[in-house]
Formats: structure tokens, C-alpha cells, sequence
């Protein structure tokens, strides 16, 4: 019986793409997508890699490279690029089923047992379907493990000679002559300073790595280095935590665009962040049993007095409620915010989360709980079908002085997120 092949599909380049998605007229520009607060750079088109523009380039030293004016550049749009990564994930489930999500533009997935002959048309014809259903380029690796899966989409995206967007690694002796290629450095989950223990012992590449016995890599390093290990050899041993496990803890948080003095500003960021935490909660089907808040000044201003702090109040009685969760982060601001101070950021944090299901009430707790789950309902139902934020609290509606610096907004569409 052959072993059932794991698949990983990478969106390329995919925040650039997003943004071309929206505006065509940047198809052959070199483009990149900036961090928050215009800081850095986090998506390359690829005429701006052959410009050698790197990875996490700050945006002021983009002039380095080439002109900074024949360059676009463009502030990153989060929430475009969720709604797309959506639409793709919906494709890839719909034709496969089985997919296991692993970051904004990755995820892996089974495939049945078939002849790589039968596979691969399929795959094929998946990137296909995306590109015209999306117009998101995608790439599609295959192998007998996540690992080799993730070299093989690898080389899918950067071999100019692959056409179709799909490589695939099966046999034995085409696994083994890639291994020899593959730097030990750019192995999925082999950090920096794992390499350079690994190169220290003479270990430069993955097929040298793949040559050490299994208990002398557990013995000197640890089960986890020990897995990727057996990864190599054809074991899928790799796990991807599902997206529907419930997390321990959730946290919204922003640098702000400017240093902000006052007391309100810093209020109506921390009740902006806390019904964003909430409806991340809801979504998730979980409850917080503490709600913390934290700012923090900008160290890098000499000139203004830096201060930090947080702080944390448990809840009467779990929740998810948007009320609930800002009137407790504005009771845990009054506790640490100090007049005189100039702040930077600020966040708000939900920890000790537990399913909804699991929630016990408090009999001396007033509030009437069903009562909030109704109205949260309702509200979610009406900023789903009008768009957020359609309804929300009252001291969110004014102006954000806090909003991150952009000066590079990209196209937006109306049309296509309302059908997203």
C-alpha cells in the first residue's frame, strides 16, 4: 500500500497579490506591502526581489536599492488580505476537504493514494481554478511528508522551468538530490541558532542532516529537531494544530501613528481594541476569564519621558460579551494610565479562555447573560450583513487620532469586499 501523500499550497507573494487583485494596473510594477506605521517591508512583488529590496527592508532605506519613486509602495490592508486568504482556504476545502490551515497564506491537505500521473493534473488544475476564481497566483507541493511537501511548493514557486505551479517529491532518488540542494538553513523549522549548531558539526545541508541516526539527533538536540529529522527521511511525523483549537489567550494591540498624550485618546483606542478582542472571541467560541490592558511610551524619544505598564482584572463571570470586556479594560486603563505621559501603543488582552460551553455562572452575579448572548447575536448579524462597523460603542465612533500612520492606502473595492 503506498503512502498517503501531504500537500501544501503557498499563495505567492500573497499580500502584493491581493493588492493587484484590486488594482491590475500594478501587474509588472515592482511593488511591496508595508508593515504597520509604514515601517517596514513584508510582501515583495518579484520585480521588487530582482531589485535585491529584502525582506523586512525598512521603508526609508528602500532608496538603497533603486529609486524610491519606482517603487510601489503600499500600506498593508489586513483585512483584504484575511477575506482573500478566506475565498482560497473555502477553494482548497471545497475540492479537497481536508485541509489544515497553517498561516494567512499556507495551508496543508491529504491526498489519496493515486499515482503522482493522476496527482498532479488535479493540482494543476486546483491552481487554475484559483487563479481565475481569486486571481491569486498559487504554487502546490507534494510529498510523502509536510516537510518535503513545504521544499517541494518551495521549489514550485521559484523554478522558473515549473509552468503549472506543481512539483512534486516521491521517488527516492529525486528526494535524495534535492536534500543534496537544500541548505540546512532553509529547512522548515530549523532556526538560526539550530543551523549553526548543525553547521558547527560539519551539517550544511538537509541530506547531510538526513544522515545522522534519529536517536543522535534526539540525544544532542530534542524530540521536536528529531521529527523534521524523520520528516526528511518520507515520516510524516509533523503536526498542524487545527484552527478550531481553542487558544489560551487572545491579544489586540496597535502602535499608534503618533505619540498621544491625553487620557481620551488612549480610552477610545483601548474600547476599539477590546470589541475587536471580543468579537475575536465570539467567533472562536470562547470566553475570557480575565481581561487585561498594557501601554507603553515610545523608547526610541528621548526628548519625552518613557513609561510601561499592565494590568489584569478577573471577570465575575467569564464572557465574550463586548460590554463585559470594555467596561473591564477601561476599569484595568484607570489603573495604570498616568497624566503626563506620552504613549505609543497600547492592547488589550483575554486570558484563561474557555470554551462557551464550559462556562459556570455566578448566582450573585446581576448580569442577566442570555440577555447579553441575544444582543451580541444581533449585533454580529447586522455588522455581518452591512460590514463592520455598522454597529458599535458609542466613544469608538470619533475621529482615531491613534490610527497607524499610512500615507500608501492601496485601491479599495467596495464591490468585491461586500461579496467577500
Amino acid at each position: 500500500m503506498r503512502k498517503q501523500m501531504k500537500a501544501l499550497i503557498d499563495c505567492n507573494n500573497f499580500f502584493v497579490s491581493c493588492e493587484r487583485v484590486m488594482d491590475p494596473s500594478l501587474h509588472g510594477k515592482p511593488v511591496v506591502v508595508l508593515s504597520g506605521n509604514d515601517g517596514c517591508v513584508i510582501s515583495r512583488s518579484n520585480e521588487a526581489k530582482a531589485l535585491g529590496i529584502p525582506m523586512g527592508c525598512p521603508a526609508f532605506q528602500i532608496g538603497n536599492y533603486t529609486r524610491p519613486d519606482s517603487v510601489v509602495q503600499l500600506s498593508a490592508n489586513h483585512r483584504l488580505y484575511c477575506n482573500i486568504s478566506d475565498r482560497v482556504m473555502h477553494i482548497v476545502g471545497m475540492e479537497e476537504g481536508n485541509i489544515e490551515i497553517y498561516s494567512v497564506d499556507e495551508a496543508f491537505f491529504s491526498l489519496p493514494d493515486d499515482p503522482v500521473e493522476t496527482i498532479h493534473p488535479r493540482m494543476a488544475a486546483l491552481v487554475r481554478k484559483i487563479q481565475q476564481w481569486v486571481g491569486i497566483p498559487v504554487s502546490i507541493g507534494f510529498a510523502p511528508s509536510r516537510t518535503l511537501a513545504k521544499i517541494a511548493s518551495h521549489i514550485a514557486k521559484k523554478d522558473r522551468r515549473i509552468t503549472d505551479g506543481v512539483y512534486w517529491l516521491v521517488r527516492r532518488e529525486a528526494i535524495d538530490t534535492i536534500l543534496r540542494r537544500t541548505p540546512i538553513s532553509d529547512v522548515w523549522g530549523i532556526g538560526r541558532r539550530t543551523t549553526s549548531s548543525l553547521q558547527e558539526h560539519g551539517i550544511a545541508t538537509a541530506a547531510d542532516f538526513v544522515k545522522m541516526s534519529p536517536g543522535l539527533v534526539r540525544s544532542f538536540y530534542n524530540v521536536t529537531l528529531e521529527r523534521t529529522h524523520r520528516e526528511l527521511r518520507g515520516e510524516d511525523c509533523a503536526t498542524v494544530s487545527p484552527v478550531t483549537d481553542s487558544r489560551k489567550s487572545l491579544t489586540h494591540s496597535r502602535t499608534f501613528g503618533q505619540v498621544v498624550t491625553d487620557f481620551e485618546t488612549v480610552h477610545d483606542a483601548i474600547v476599539s481594541f477590546a470589541q475587536h478582542l471580543a468579537k475575536r472571541m465570539r467567533d472562536e467560541q470562547v470566553v475570557a476569564t480575565e481581561v487585561g490592558v498594557f501601554v507603553r511610551g515610545d523608547s526610541h524619544r528621548t526628548d519625552l519621558p518613557f513609561y510601561q505598564n499592565a494590568c489584569s482584572i478577573v471577570l465575575p463571570t467569564p464572557s465574550d460579551s463586548t460590554h463585559r470586556v470594555v467596561e473591564h479594560a477601561v476599569r484595568a486603563l484607570g489603573c495604570i494610565y498616568k497624566p503626563g505621559m506620552a504613549y505609543r501603543k497600547a492592547g488589550v488582552w483575554a486570558c484563561s479562555l474557555l470554551p462557551t460551553s464550559d462556562v459556570q455562572l455566578n448566582l450573585f452575579d446581576p448580569i442577566d447573560y442570555s440577555k447579553q448572548r441575544r444582543l451580541m447575536a444581533s449585533v454580529d448579524a447586522i455588522n455581518k450583513h452591512y460590514g463592520a462597523p455598522a454597529v458599535q460603542l458609542a466613544p469608538t465612533a470619533d475621529t482615531r487620532a491613534w490610527s497607524p500612520h499610512q500615507v500608501h492606502p492601496g485601491r479599495q473595492s467596495k464591490t468585491l469586499l461586500f461579496m467577500m
